[in-house]
């Protein structure tokens, strides 16, 4: 008679187990009453036991069920997080560490809004920002060594990996406020006459944003060049430098109210960001949570304000 014994006929063993009440039971798995006393009638009948009794208290296991509890419950599990995949996740109280690749820039323009959320949310979930070079990224992704890829990655395109956009961002000038003469007419002349900091990180933005000068004939007189965008802010509102940067970049460094930023004299290059991740972690509940917590805030929080 055993064979009568299943997921479902287990998963309502262990709802009136929980709930100590048929009625609850049938609520919490989304059955009938009727249905999950006749299933669960044929359960008693399948392990040659009551399993359950009822008094004042509600539904009582018997020794027998008690015995089978934890069995049962294991059983449940197994099939459902290794068979079914169906791995449960509690953002709530989880302590997971997520781990996303990221360049300074794209870490900047989301992380912030990100933790926001997270914070509230779910706060014991780590965070932690790596960086690294596009191939060892492909393999990080494909061996669930990373979590996510955020940002602006035209590499990542192949059929293993999925991809949704975040935003489409474009490249504006940034110089001091006491550059007075270059706010007030700024033109392509004095943009290729300006001295620049030119900013040469290992990011995709980077060689987007140098083909498309290079291209139309666009000099830059480099005064600095510098892999790190984090040091702008102090080193432009400090000199007559100029640097070209993602628009994302400046409303990031707007807090600095020695920064001006002004629209390029040429018609900007554009570029997408998107989230990246593996279709190997797709279907994971913790990964599909983390996807549309940080979609959320990316793109309908920042909507909204």
């Amino acid at each position: 008679m055993t064979s009568n014994l299943n997921l479902q006929s287990m998963k309502i063993f262990l709802a009136v187990l929980d709930h100590r009440s048929v009625s609850a039971a049938a609520v919490a798995l989304g059955m009938s009453q009727s249905g999950l006393s006749t299933a669960l009638a044929r359960l008693r009948e399948a392990l040659g036991d009551a399993l359950f009794i009822g008094t004042a208290a509600g539904m009582q296991p018997t020794t027998h069920a008690k015995k089978l509890a934890v069995p049962m419950r294991e059983a449940v599990q197994c099939i459902e997080q290794r068979i079914l995949n169906k791995a449960s996740f509690d953002p709530a109280v989880d302590e997971r560490e997520f781990r996303v690749a990221a360049s300074d820039t794209a870490e900047a323009m989301y992380m912030p809004r990100a933790l926001n959320v997270l914070t509230r949310v779910a706060p014991r979930v780590r965070m932690r920002v790596v960086s690294m070079a596009q191939p060892q990224l492909q393999r990080a992704l494909s061996e669930g060594q990373v979590d996510l890829a955020l940002g602006y990655f035209p590499d990542l395109m192949s059929a293993e990996f999925v991809r949704r956009r975040i935003a489409q961002h474009g490249f504006v000038c940034i110089c001091s406020i006491d550059n007075r003469e270059l706010i007030r007419d700024f033109s392509l002349k004095r943009y290729t006459e300006a001295r620049h900091v030119v900013v040469e990180a290992p990011t995709r933005t980077h060689g987007l944003l140098e083909t498309y000068v290079q291209k139309r004939g666009i000099r830059r007189n480099a005064t600095l060049i510098t892999p790190h965008f984090m040091s702008l802010p102090e080193i432009i509102s400090n000199t007559d430098l100029i640097a070209t940067v993602p628009d994302a970049i400046a409303h990031a460094f707007a807090e600095n109210s020695r920064l001006v930023s002004l629209p390029l004299p040429f018609r900007s290059p554009v570029f997408d960001a998107h989230l990246h991740w593996s279709k190997s972690v797709n279907n994971d509940p913790a990964h599909r949570w983390l996807r549309a917590t940080m979609f959320d805030a990316f793109v309908n929080r920042a909507a909204q304000g």
